[in-house]
């Protein structure tokens, strides 16, 4: 029934086999792993890890891989001081302070870097299936209807940036993105609202793509609870910790200053992005959340990232602000 997508992902693989992938074990990596492995067997898989840490990234990539026979799967371990030292690199590249959104970019950038250094010349991910299939917390817990969402998720989409894009033009590396092709797009958003956020037995979310897969990838692939870019390879945790350098009367401060900051974390991405870049909030009409100016953006900041609807805020978890 939902073969059309691993069809127009097939198609774009084939016209253009990576050299890597960015390879976290989850469905979206998985499904471009699976079609780059068909037509260059060398590919190369790169998982992300933070030496000490806990990662379900590094577990399930490597089910993933054997029983795909991926033979050239990589495991990235970087010291918690190399990922802290990337972190301004990352709110430069995506010119945001958004905690969820550096982390990501973070983890993107350093399975970047590792294949440039291995002398690769191109890389894909599975960046922005969670967009196309309203996979993200602030989706999932979606207070409104189903006409509202699907709004939401398409203007959403032409107004996010796509990081792994970003990141390899950075690195001089060409990026093969399947879930941004607009072929791709068209038959995921040509399937209903309803079918794209439905749940069954352990599938909770991205419904067609899992089913579309599941005669091809295995089964632990098929049924693993989502998990963030972030999250999943503890990069998110690890950045974190700076902003347990911020004393809370400086936190209070800027506060008052500025806007409400989440945490602590947000506001030390903060004090990097005004190192780096110029931020003016409006005096009506900017973000909900940092009051900054949208541009042309209707629903996604361009400086927090922050998603809004109607004049409120939804947080990264699904929860709406005021």
């Amino acid at each position: 029934m939902y073969n059309k997508i691993k069809d127009s992902i097939n198609e774009v693989i084939k016209e253009n086999p990576p050299d890597s992938v960015l390879f976290s074990g989850g469905v979206d990596s998985s499904a471009i792993l699976y079609h780059a492995h068909q037509y260059n067997p060398n590919v190369m898989g790169i998982t992300v890890g933070v030496e000490g840490k806990e990662s379900s990234d590094i577990e399930y990539s490597k089910m993933v891989a054997k029983e795909l026979g991926i033979q050239n799967h990589q495991v990235y371990f970087v010291k918690p001081e190399q990922v802290k030292s990337m972190v301004e690199t990352s709110v430069r590249i995506l010119k945001s302070f958004n905690p969820e959104w550096i982390s990501s970019t973070t983890t993107l950038l350093l399975g970047t870097m590792y294949a440039k250094k291995q002398g690769l010349k191109s890389i894909s991910s599975g960046e922005g299936a969670d967009d196309l299939l309203g996979s993200f917390p602030f989706f999932k817990n979606w207070k409104g209807d189903y006409k509202s969402l699907d709004k939401a998720i398409k203007d959403r989409l032409g107004e996010i940036v796509i990081m792994s894009d970003v990141i390899a033009q950075n690195m001089q590396m060409q990026y093969i993105a399947p879930f941004q092709d607009e072929r791709v797009k068209k038959e995921i958003l040509n399937i209903p609202i309803e079918e794209r956020m439905k749940e069954e037995g352990e599938i909770k979310t991205k419904y067609p793509l899992r089913k579309a897969y599941e005669q091809d990838l295995p089964p632990i692939c098929i049924t693993r609870p989502q998990t963030m870019a972030f999250t999943g390879s503890g990069i998110y945790e690890t950045i974190k910790s700076i902003g347990d350098e911020i004393s809370d009367e400086e936190f209070l401060g800027a506060c008052k200053k500025f806007f409400q900051f989440k945490n602590k974390f947000e506001y030390a991405l903060f004090k990097i992005y005004q190192k780096n870049f110029k931020f003016i909030q409006k005096e009506q009409g900017g973000c909900v959340h940092c009051g900054s100016d949208m541009g042309k953006n209707k629903i996604n900041c361009k400086t927090c990232a922050t998603l809004q609807i109607d004049g409120r805020e939804l947080s990264f978890d699904g929860d709406d602000r005021q």
